[in-house]
């Protein structure tokens, strides 16, 4: 990671920006609700441990860029409120855009939206008049629901909302623009075995894509699976709004958990040298499927960092640059366009077995209150095995569906 992130400050840099970032939209929400009249940031404690949550350290320095949040507060400020972070090629965009102005004083200026493509070309969307200043009202909508024409390039889109005659109340965003269908060099055969039920959708959405059940003895390009057996529980609580209601009650026994598991016929297979795309969203079922990959002597595993502790202290993934993340935001913290939640993360800890290649990871994660640094996302090999484990939680659908066309590209050339 040391390209993405050259000194810890980067990261932690990165780390702060994305809670910047979620305060910005936060904060812009909160504006725009004209009944709400005050909002409390998390600031700082006053012990002599980290902070937690809080948007400054113990010394009171910012932890990202604070003109992400300052931005936001501004008397005049102008907003585009985006229906969605990530759109997939060929749709729109869609806006509400709004005047926030809590100075009192009427703008009289005219307001202009416009759109900034990956290759630089500016298209200008729209102008407005401002709207008329009412007594004791902050929020005025411009136009609900804009809609913006069909985004054709893949990439980073920039929006401007700019005010005449006023710098300060420029609005920006940044709108990721995936191509979810992309085509394959030809059709691949994809051999899917105890699979995620939203995983086998994904598949079937992407073009170009022959998906059958495993059978033993049959050829494939690539093989899918999540370790899914009888028992698994998908959808348990993890973490919580207070980080309480997850917590067993006192003296209880934990809530038992069937470890993840991958078929015999499936590992001989990769053993033959059919990749594998091994998806385990889940603890569980990555705690099971990382020791059987271990037995093989793929790595060395010796347990996760474990989930968020609560809510207030936090847990974060970053990425780094690999084809598997080929068109999407890389060397960063998975930030707000990933939406990737953080009461199902986690990371694996693991090391270069004996004869093994060194794991290639490629997304890592930690948490608060915990030196350790685990794997989200690493590509193993051993002789002619060949595997991708991602245990990193699903991201939002236009980059999800992107991932995924690039791992079974790479994966299968």
């Amino acid at each position: 990671f040391r390209r993405a992130f050259p000194t810890a400050e980067a990261l932690f840099r990165s780390l702060g920006n994305k809670c910047y970032e979620s305060w910005q939209q936060y904060l812009e929400n909160i504006r725009i609700c004209d009944a709400v009249d005050f909002a409390a940031i998390s600031g700082w404690e006053s012990t002599a441990i980290e902070n937690h949550s809080g948007i400054v350290d113990n010394l009171r320095n910012c932890k990202g860029d604070p003109a992400l949040i300052a931005s936001s507060l501004r008397p005049v400020r102008l907003v585009a409120k985006q229906h969605h972070l990530c759109c997939k090629l060929g749709d729109s965009a869609v806006f509400d855009l709004y005047l926030l102005n809590s100075t009192g004083r009427a703008v009289s200026a005219s307001l202009h939206f416009s759109m900034f493509a990956p290759d630089g070309h500016e298209t200008p969307l729209g102008t407005w008049p401002a709207p008329a200043q009412t007594a004791e009202q902050f929020s005025y909508p411009v136009q609900l629901a804009f809609s913006t024409p069909p985004l054709t390039q893949e990439g980073i889109y920039r929006f401007r909302f700019a005010l005449d005659g006023d710098a300060d109340a420029t609005f920006a965003r940044e709108i990721w623009v995936a191509n979810t269908r992309p085509s394959f060099a030809r059709p691949f055969s994809i051999g899917v075995s105890t699979l995620l039920p939203a995983v086998r959708e994904q598949l079937n959405a992407l073009p170009g894509l022959r998906i059958a059940d495993f059978a033993p003895g049959e050829h494939y390009d690539l093989i899918v699976a999540s370790g899914v057996v009888p028992g698994s529980k998908l959808d348990r609580k993890i973490g919580d709004e207070t980080g309480l209601e997850a917590q067993p009650a006192k003296g209880a026994p934990p809530e038992p958990q069937v470890p993840g598991r991958i078929l015999d016929e499936v590992l001989a297979a990769g053993r033959a040298g059919t990749p594998l795309l091994a998806i385990v969203p889940d603890d569980a079922l990555a705690d099971g499927v990382a020791r059987q990959l271990a037995a093989l002597g793929l790595f060395t595993y010796d347990g996760q960092v474990g989930d968020i502790r609560a809510p207030w202290m936090g847990n974060w993934l970053f990425v780094r640059e690999h084809p598997t993340f080929a068109h999407l935001p890389v060397n960063r913290a998975l930030g707000i366009h990933y939406q990737a939640p953080g009461k199902q993360s986690n990371g694996l800890l693991i090391d270069r077995a004996p004869g093994a290649e060194d794991p290639d990871v490629i997304i890592a994660y930690s948490r608060d209150h915990d030196r350790r640094i685990g794997a989200a996302s690493f590509l193993c090999r051993r002789e002619k095995m060949r595997v991708l484990v991602h245990c990193a939680p699903s991201f939002s659908g236009p980059l999800q569906q992107r991932w995924l066309a690039n791992s079974i590209q790479f994966l299968t050339t």
